[in-house]
């Protein structure tokens, strides 16, 4: 997706020094490329109940210099569009959508009147094909530049390919809570942290340079998998998802849930909202359930005169839970008796 958007703006050649709206929690990777374009971000505080930009804010942040506005999705939490689009389309603005949390098959393709909305098959994504994106563009001539464009890289090298896919098959394998034992013990005997070693695993562009990693094409093998994933894709694995988060966070105190008022949360992770993010981690896992603050690689940016709100989504207070769809009821019951008694 990161290829898409770099795509995308070398399309649109905005001169230097104009602004984009953006959603002030993304990656660091895009807001990066934004940078390279040498647009000046604007960015806008996320509600942490509802997941959603206010778009009295959006349209108090736009000037003459403003030329678009990037609206990233959370969580899995999608965001409501109506609004904001409608506020874009008024200042005739360039409305791009970032659904990488946000794939949910038929559940969502973007609002309409955008005119870009990427999704992303990375790694830990829903409907991973261990990389690959698919970017929608509204505009006839503009998808034209952007497909001659990508048209013009290289392809991805298989080995590099299927490279990524034996690192996949090694996580999976740590799936095994034996195997994930014996693992964490020659980790630690290393003097190494985990979760960077895990994260050196998943971590979609590793590297300082992201163009030179981005600006290809994906693979034979990698475009394969992805149309036939998109193809084979379960919708039902989405509404059991659903189904987890409702069964965990039905029965928590209110002040742990993370965009529980969003009207179409598909929960692609489970972050909950803790004032002892250390103490929770060290709970959880105390009793066999292996929480982190390091699930996702996600940053905020903020504007230096101005304090965050109350109900501003604050990243550093979260803790993600390690649930999944095939978890019994039993350790649904054991984790929501846990987040209940912890008294941090």
């Amino acid at each position: 997706m990161r290829t898409g958007i770099d795509l995308v703006l070398n399309a649109l050649n905005f001169p230097p020094g104009f602004e984009m709206i953006v959603t002030n929690i993304n990656i660091p990777d895009m807001f990066a490329i934004i940078n390279w374009h040498e647009l000046t971000l604007v960015p806008i505080p996320v509600n942490k109940y509802t997941l959603n930009m206010s778009p009295a804010q959006v349209e108090a942040a736009i000037t003459p210099a403003t030329k678009a506005i990037l609206i990233t999705h959370l969580f899995g939490g999608i965001m409501e569009t109506e609004a904001i689009v409608a506020i874009g389309k008024k200042h005739n603005l360039i409305i791009f959508e970032d659904c990488a949390q946000a794939y949910a098959g038929n559940l969502y393709n973007g609002n309409p009147a955008s005119d870009v909305v990427m999704f992303s098959f990375g790694f830990i994504k829903t409907n991973t094909a261990i990389s690959g994106a698919i970017v929608k563009i509204k505009d006839p001539a503009l998808y034209t530049e952007v497909a001659a464009r990508n048209g013009e890289y290289h392809q991805q090298n298989t080995a590099g390919y299927f490279k990524k896919l034996f690192k996949v098959m090694f996580v999976k394998l740590l799936t095994n809570k034996t195997i994930y034992t014996g693992f964490y013990n020659l980790v630690m005997a290393w003097g190494k942290d985990f979760e960077e070693v895990i994260e050196g695993f998943t971590k979609g562009f590793p590297g300082d340079d992201i163009f030179k990693q981005i600006r290809h094409q994906p693979s034979i093998p990698n475009q394969r998998l992805l149309r036939k994933k998109l193809a084979n894709f379960e919708q039902n694995s989405v509404t059991k998802r659903v189904q987890l988060a409702h069964d965990i966070l039905s029965n928590i105190p209110d002040n742990y849930k993370i965009g529980f008022k969003n009207k179409n949360h598909t929960y692609w992770v489970m972050p909950v909202e803790t004032h002892d993010p250390d103490g929770l981690i060290k709970h959880l896992r105390s009793n066999g359930f292996d929480a982190s603050q390091k699930a996702s690689s996600l940053i905020k940016l903020g504007k230096a005169d101005v304090a965050p709100q109350p109900e501003e989504l604050a990243l550093e207070n979260l803790v993600y839970l390690p649930v999944y769809p095939a978890m019994s009821r039993k350790d649904r019951h054991k984790l929501t008796q846990l987040l209940i008694n912890f008294s941090g």
